[in-house]
């Protein structure tokens, strides 16, 4: 049986948060997850462009499942994002189908058509991994793979300065590069925002078609604050279009307090106008100078960094919807993607 978890009850934060962990580090040893206390906190915002609802099933009366549906409200309306996490001890006795069926079962209430989740899996098992076989024997079709990389930090100075050195004819004098920590100036961000909401459609999707984004200065200025009280650091680099003033290339590189040797790659990208002019390399090299106290944690060890660009690949994402055929507009979407 299925049930709302009550994010205002520490307890029951404490229960799924033991489930999701468990869930997402089994078979992945690179996986840093965030603190209870932040986890708590991200559950706890409300962003009532994309609410958040968190299902858990139990047996024996012990959480071993949840779901956590996002509902976007003023774009993509016709989608429901999702996630299922299963207790590794409890997998194969039916908690995954029952939080599957839950979700459906919110979606058609919500008159949603489709729904859209993503794994992670080895690159070298992503096409018959357990995952797949559950979305697959669920009516789900693939819409993308990609590839998840960890690069090892630190990150030598020399490979970041000639990476910088090797763009900056292409762009000085036209564009300007600036790093902000916690957040770019209010003056930067309705051009920031902008470039943000682009990512959802440039990014690869197979034949998933998404609308941009309506992040504005104001959802900024929210989750900002919501990186304060969980104590992470943002590390923001800006390419500025110097004759406008406008921002048209972004890197964002998250802080956790949870995995103290670890850095996030967050969002990457490049204006669609303003491509060409080398801006994605030296943004990102930047923003990793600024990442050096995460060189070693406290037991010295190097972190691992989710990025798109270097490294190996020990993992791939696969990107996976299906139609809700109850929902008053249907519709499919088929092979191979923050």
């Amino acid at each position: 049986m299925t049930h709302l978890v009550d994010v205002h009850d520490d307890a029951q934060c404490a229960r799924a948060y033991d489930v999701l962990v468990a869930g997402k580090g089994f078979g992945r040893p690179w996986h840093r997850p965030a603190s209870l206390d932040e986890s708590i906190l991200d559950w706890r915002h409300v962003d009532r462009a994309e609410p958040l609802e968190m299902w858990a099933v139990e047996d024996a009366g012990e959480v071993v499942g949840v779901a956590s549906i996002w509902l976007p409200q003023q774009d993509n309306t016709s989608l429901v994002w999702f996630d299922v996490s299963v207790h590794p001890e409890a997998r194969r006795r039916g908690a995954g189908s029952a939080l599957m069926q839950r979700v459906v079962e919110r979606a058609t209430e919500e008159r949603r058509a489709t729904l859209v989740t993503d794994t992670l899996v080895p690159a070298d098992t992503s096409q018959d991994h357990p995952h797949r076989r559950f979305l697959d024997r669920h009516g789900f079709t693939l819409n993308n793979t990609e590839i998840v990389r960890h690069l090892a930090l630190p990150v030598s100075e020399d490979l970041l300065s000639g990476l910088a050195e090797d763009a900056r004819p292409r762009y000085e004098g036209t564009y300007r590069l600036e790093t902000h920590v916690n957040g770019a100036p209010v003056d930067q961000l309705p051009t920031l925002t902008s470039v943000m909401n682009q990512l959802s459609v440039d990014a690869p999707t197979g034949d998933l078609e998404l609308e941009e984004e309506s992040f504005d200065p104001a959802r900024y200025a929210e989750y900002l604050q919501l990186e304060r009280q969980q104590k992470r650091t943002r590390l923001t680099t800006v390419a500025i279009h110097v004759p406008t003033g406008d921002v048209v290339a972004y890197s964002d590189l998250i802080l956790p307090t949870g995995a103290p040797t670890t850095v996030w790659q967050w969002g990457t990208l490049v204006h669609r106008d303003h491509r060409g002019h080398r801006l994605a390399w030296p943004s990102r090299s930047t923003t990793f100078a600024g990442s050096r106290s995460r060189t070693r944690g406290a037991s010295g060890s190097s972190p691992a960094t989710t990025t798109p660009t270097a490294g190996w690949s020990p993992s791939t994402s696969v990107s996976a919807s299906r139609s809700s055929s109850s929902a008053r507009h249907t519709s499919a979407s088929s092979d191979d993607p923050r």
